[in-house]
This record gives structure tokens, C-alpha cells and sequence, in this order.
């Protein structure tokens, strides 16, 4: 239903390493009813769209702002379908009229008088509009009809692509926030194409009414609510069923938190449960007592906390959701599989033959539950000081004490029957040298820990740390094998080989010196297809960094954004180039997925007068890019040349992909899709004006 552009902004799990989860559960419980708030509305919100940490909302005859201000209102025709872009910049709702007539437009979210730039949708030859979406990148606009599925440029509004032959007429329709399905529903038919194919994936019958569908942040999950009261959870990879959870009452809607670990789920007009999907016995209880609701949404406040936004009658209200616990597995998970990519790169001097000996199937199993274990213990803080301990029955057969925790699983802890009776109670052990995992509910376990009776100096030792590894989301590391790793080694020992050689030439007609610093860095990266299907991406990225007091001789100057004026720029991308035209070429097929992340970068420098664009990069109409992590849209044109630092570091950006469409012509013929990034740094120096080209390979070996 509705998607979050801040899920990678989880700085609480920062914290939450360093003090533990207990201590972070108890920070986390403390009232914050001060930070609530609640906005006089015209109208009941029915529908809530996010964007960043605000909301848009639609009422039953217009469209509102967070705090209620009227963007658009349609007399007394009925707001059929509202969908906010995913860049912020541009609304699409369709209208009815009491005769049944609808007619839709796309409106912007900053502009509301004679000069808002206002397109109509063109019913009388793509069909009636039935409900709408965006895609995640903010570049198409997909609206169903009773003549099928049209995609739009949301700019210029024209058609880019179609589906025909819909078997149903959606009422609603949902996009996965990696792009990968669109979900139609229709009473109680769901069917779910793979966007990418524009084909069929599967069907739903859910025997009942639909009321909400939703997928989680990372597109791994869908929630499936129904009137029955009834949330089912789907693993998008297989679309079956996860986990159910049933007593939801009307189930009116539902939303997915940043991690994807709760749902909220509007239960009636007055009450909201939030759902721990790991662990579904935890539920906690929201009363929702102004009534009204029709629909809620999580997103982040400027401190990076869960805020739960609910409709009301005539209001809305926004609630800080505090105590959801982080999802360690997928904490545990992620930094895994970080601290192996780096694990798995070739030491500086090593041969591949010391690599192959250090690098095996026993070495990385291992390897991999060392570093499990090590995360694990750093989330997990300092559990035992904050347990209850008592002590259970002894099993004199297998020389076992049990140990009772409040906060984790027992133990039986190795005890000779000769040292059992010296052991008074729990308060005559210390415990030092604790490690712990992670059970698949999301909650800890006591993996190793050193026992010492105090009163006779005796130690015992608990061991299970060749338990079973946790299963690591799926364990995608699983099927990469040690001959792709070793070829992806193979490949960057010539990258680096390609960098040197370019760097020398450079160092020597002076273009940059040792003060700049290229890196090239590669990586396999398992993952899954929208037909879930496994699949291996090959990473390469490209970036440099320059000494300070360097920069604005070897990189760019204030102001400057072409290649050309960039030494730094211009020999990284030589090496690009030089290395998609060699070795790398095998990748670059006709066809084949390419996805490149270019990042631009500017300092704090305020521009005072503006800084003439002669256009030579082209012009750019509210085009689609993250700034500091949030996707928006930003226009530069010859007109009004260059106003902001954050257009400037988008200039960095597109001057990379005009290199890249001149200079390295096999792109032409790939399925390539360019993604841009800009970040502004709160100092100025030079040092802070740089580029970076990161280009992923789908299903490369």
C-alpha cells in the first residue's frame, strides 16, 4: 500500500550495539507522549501516502498536506484513487462523478494556483482510469484501466509501455519497493505480475475481501489483509504463505515498520494492533479513541524514530511508536555478510595459491560463525547483569545443572555430581566471558560463558557454540561458490592492474599525483530475481579520495562540474573505461541488466549569484534523485543556470553518465539504468567535491 524511502536510515541500531538490547528496550519504553501531535483536518483522511517524514493525505472530495492545508479540492466529486510520487514533487488522483464518470490528473504538492503544472490523463484513448502507482524510482506512473495497464513518464506524460489482457479490474494497486511486482486486487482476486516482464507471476484467491496489501521495506515480504480479520504474510520469493495472523477485527489497513520485523494493522476505526511478525504472541495494543481511522502508515521523524500517522474523524493524529525491538536477525545477517565480503578479498602480496589454502568450504563455515557470534554478543550487551538467575534441577545421569535466565532461554550447564552440593544457589556463580546468538524468534540466547563457584574457586565452562549456525535470512551466501569467488578475484587482481597502469600515466602528464588515491573495489553479491530465482551480481565500484590540501588542483575547483575539469574524475574513469574495453567486456552484453549508481558530491560553499549551465549536459526537469538519502526531484536548466550545491553535486553525477554514453559505447546496447546520488556536505573544503560510479552486473556468472 504504501513504501518508506528512509529504510536505510536505522542509526538506532548504532546504538543499540553499543548498549545492548536491554538497555536500549529501556530507553525506548520511556513515555514520549509530548512528541505526539494531532492536525484539524477538512476532511476524514481515507488514504495516507508518505514521503520522507511528513504525509500527504485524500479526504473524500480533495487532497490535503500533513497539517491539513488543501492542496486540491473536487467539489462534490469523490477521490477515487490518490498515489503521491515517490520523489515528493507530484500527485495522481482520479476523480468520480455521482454518475460514475472519472477523469484524473497529476497535480504537483507545491504549487496549487494558476501556474501548477497540472497534466490530464487521457481517458478517451488509454481508458477509464480504475487506481494507479508509481514505481519506486518516481520515472513511471502506472494506471489501470478498462482497456488494461498504461505506464507514463510522470513528466511529460507520455506512454512508455503497456500490459493488455488484465484479467480483472483493479480497485487497488501496489509496487514493490524494488520494482519487481505490481499487485492488482479486486474484491478478493489478487494477481501479481513481474513489472520486469510485465507477465504473471501468481494469483491470489483470498476467499474473502482484501482491505490492504503491503510490501515490506526490502520487497522480501507482502502483507495480505483481509476483512476476516486475517493478515497473511508472503515470501515474495515463492509467494507462500510466512506467517498468519488471525483476531485482527475488521482489518481495515496495514503498514509494514522501516525493518519490516512489526505490521500495524487499523483493527477498527478506534484500534490499532502492532504485530511482531517474528514472534507473533507479541502484540501490542493501540486505542485509537477519536475514531475515524481509515488507514494508517509508518514513517521516521527527523531522529530517525518510528511515527505511527492515523486517520481520525476530521483530523490526523501522529504517535511515536517506541520499544519495537530492532531485527537482530537481519542485523546479525547483514553484518555478516559485510564482514565477509571483506574476509573473502585477497590480502595485499597474497598469491592466489595462499589464497586458495587460507579460502575454503571449511574456512568460510567457520569464518562465518565466528563473525555471527561476535555480532551477536556486541547486540545482544550485557544480558546476564540484567537476568534474573535461579537455579533448576540437576540431572545426575549426564552431570547437567540447569541455569534459568529471565530474559533468555535456560541452560544445563556441565556440573560434576562431586562439585553439584558446593553450590548453594544462582548467587554463588559469577559469570565472566559470555557469548550469545540469536534464535529464529528474534530473541537471544547464552551460547558460551565461563561459571566460577565463588566459595571453592572451581570453573565450569558452557559450550554450545557448534550449535546450529542461524539460518541467515534465506543464507543466499550459500550458493555462491568458491570458483565464482575465486574468478571475481581473478578479475579484480586485473582491475587493479588496469588502475595502476592508468595512474602511472596520469602521475606523468601531470594530471594528479600521489596526493589522489583511486580505489577499485569488487564484490559478488547473491540475490534474487522477480521471478525468485537465484541470481549473482557482479559489484564494481570506483571512487577516489584526494589530500585536503590537493583537492582544487587535482579535483574539482568550486563551481566545477565537468569531467574535463577534474583530474581525479577524469583518470577514474579512464580506468572505467579501459577496464569495461578489456577483461570486463565478457559482462557488458547486449541486453543484459546494468545498474549504475553514480554519486555527486558538493561542499558547503554557498553560492551567492548562481553559477551559469550552459546546458552541454542537457536539461533536467524535475529529474529523480536521492539527496542525502531521500529521493526528491531536481530541474537545472540554462535559463536559471545553477542555484543550489545540491544541483551542482547532481551535475558531477550526470557529467559521469554523459562520459559514459561518449566513451563507452557497449552501454548503449545493454538494458542500462542510471541512478543518481547527491550529497551535500555540511563543511566546505575541496576535499568535500568528488564522484563516485558503482555499476552492478544482474546476473552476471
Amino acid at each position: 500500500m504504501k513504501r518508506h524511502n528512509h529504510y536505510t536510515h536505522l542509526r538506532t541500531i548504532a546504538a543499540t550495539a553499543v548498549m545492548g538490547i536491554a538497555a536500549y528496550a529501556h530507553v525506548m519504553a520511556q513515555d514520549d507522549a509530548e512528541r505526539n501531535y494531532a492536525f484539524r483536518h477538512a476532511e476524514t483522511p481515507l488514504r495516507i501516502e508518505p514521503y520522507s517524514t511528513t504525509v500527504y493525505t485524500s479526504g473524500l472530495h480533495g487532497v490535503q498536506t500533513m497539517r491539513g492545508d488543501r492542496l486540491r479540492v473536487f467539489g462534490k466529486d469523490t477521490v477515487a484513487d490518490f498515489r503521491l510520487s515517490p520523489a515528493g514533487n507530484h500527485f495522481f488522483a482520479i476523480r468520480a462523478g455521482k454518475k460514475g464518470k472519472r477523469e484524473a490528473h497529476r497535480f504537483e504538492t507545491l504549487t496549487t494556483g494558476p501556474k501548477s503544472r497540472t497534466k490530464k490523463f487521457d481517458a478517451k484513448h488509454l481508458g477509464t482510469p480504475l487506481a494507479a502507482t508509481f514505481t519506486p524510482d518516481a520515472r513511471q506512473l502506472v494506471v489501470a484501466t478498462d482497456k488494461g495497464i498504461v505506464m507514463l513518464d510522470p513528466r511529460k506524460f507520455k506512454v512508455t509501455d503497456r500490459i493488455d489482457l488484465v484479467p480483472l479490474r483493479p480497485q487497488m494497486m501496489v509496487m514493490s519497493p524494488n520494482g519487481y511486482f505490481l499487485a492488482l486486487v479486486e474484491g478478493k482476486d489478487v494477481v501479481i505480475y513481474n513489472f520486469e516482464d510485465k507477465k504473471i507471476r501468481t494469483r491470489i484467491d483470498a476467499e474473502v475481501k482484501v482491505t490492504d496489501l503491503a510490501f515490506s521495506p526490502d520487497a522480501s515480504s507482502m502483507a495480505l489483509l483481509t476483512d476476516d480479520g486475517l493478515l497473511s504474510v508472503y515470501d515474495t520469493r515463492t509467494f507462500e504463505v510466512r506467517t498468519m495472523v488471525d483476531d485482527l477485527g475488521q482489518a481495515l489497513a496495514c503498514d509494514f515498520n522501516a525493518d519490516g520485523k512489526y505490521v500495524a494493522v487499523a483493527t477498527s476505526p478506534s484500534d490499532i494492533e502492532i504485530v511482531n511478525l517474528v514472534r507473533t504472541s507479541d502484540r501490542r495494543h493501540i486505542d485509537a479513541e477519536a475514531g475515524g481511522m481509515a488507514d494508517l502508515v509508518f514513517v521516521m521523524d527527523s531522529e530517525d524514530r518510528p511515527v505511527l500517522v492515523y486517520g481520525a474523524e476530521s483530523a490526523l493524529k501522529a504517535q511515536r511508536i517506541n520499544g519495537l525491538e530492532p531485527y537482530f536477525n537481519r542485523l546479525v545477517s547483514d553484518a555478516v555478510e559485510e564482514r565477509m565480503a571483506e574476509w573473502l578479498k585477497m590480502q595485499p602480496g597474497e598469491s592466489m595459491e595462499a589464497y586458495s589454502l587460507r579460502v575454503n568450504e571449511e574456512s568460510v563455515r567457520r569464518q562465518r560463525r565466528l563473525f555471527e557470534d561476535s555480532i551477536s554478543t556486541d547486540l545482544a550487551g550485557d544480558l546476564i547483569s540484567m537476568s534474573e538467575i535461579t537455579l533448576g534441577n540437576y540431572d545426575r545421569q549426564n552431570g547437567l545443572l540447569a541455569v534459568e535466565f529471565s530474559n533468555m532461554p535456560q541452560i544445563y550447564l556441565p556440573v560434576p555430581e562431586a562439585d553439584v552440593a558446593a553450590i548453594g544457589s544462582a548467587a554463588d556463580l559469577s559469570i565472566s566471558d559470555a557469548q550469545y546468538g540469536v534464535l529464529p524468534d528474534d530473541s537471544f540466547e547464552l551460547v558460551y560463558a565461563r561459571f566460577r563457584n565463588i566459595k571453592d574457586g572451581k570453573t565450569f565452562i558452557y559450550d554450545n557454540l557448534d550449535r546450529r549456525p542461524m539460518e541467515m535470512l534465506g543464507a543466499d551466501t550459500d550458493f555462491v561458490s568458491l570458483d565464482v569467488i575465486r574468478q571475481q578475484q581473478m578479475e579484480e587482481i586485473r582491475l587493479q592492474e588496469v588502475k595502476q597502469q592508468v595512474v602511472a600515466e596520469a602521475k606523468r602528464n601531470n594530471v594528479i599525483s600521489d596526493h589522489t588515491n583511486i580505489t577499485v573495489d569488487s564484490q559478488v553479491v547473491p540475490a534474487y530475481d522477480a521471478d525468485g530465482n537465484r541470481i549473482l551480481n557482479y559489484l564494481v565500484k570506483f571512487t577516489y579520495e584526494v589530500d585536503p590540501d590537493f583537492s582544487a588542483v587535482e579535483d574539482f575547483k568550486p563551481g566545477k562540474y565537468t569531467i574535463a575539469e577534474s583530474g581525479a574524475a577524469t583518470s577514474m574513469l579512464n580506468i572505467v573505461q579501459q577496464a569495461f574495453e578489456g577483461d570486463m567486456a565478457q559482462h557488458l552484453k547486449a541486453g543484459k541488466r546494468l545498474n549504475v549508481k553514480i554519486s555527486g558530491t558538493a561542499d558547503a560553499t554557498p553560492i551567492v549569484r548562481g553559477i551559469a549551465y550552459d546546458g552541454a549536459l542537457g536539461e533536467f526537469d524535475e529529474e529523480p534523485v536521492t539527496v542525502d538519502g531521500q529521493l526528491t526531484a531536481l530541474s537545472v536548466n540554462r535559463s536559471e543556470g545553477i542555484r543550489t550545491n545540491e544541483q551542482l553535486a547532481f551535475l558531477r553525477a550526470a557529467a559521469v553518465r554523459d562520459h559514459l554514453d561518449r566513451n563507452v559505447k557497449a552501454l548503449a546496447d545493454m538494458d542500462t539504468r542510471y541512478d543518481y546520488h547527491v550529497g551535500v556536505s555540511k563543511d566546505k573544503g575541496s576535499e568535500f567535491r568528488r564522484i563516485t560510479a558503482e555499476f552492478t552486473f544482474v546476473d552476471a556468472f
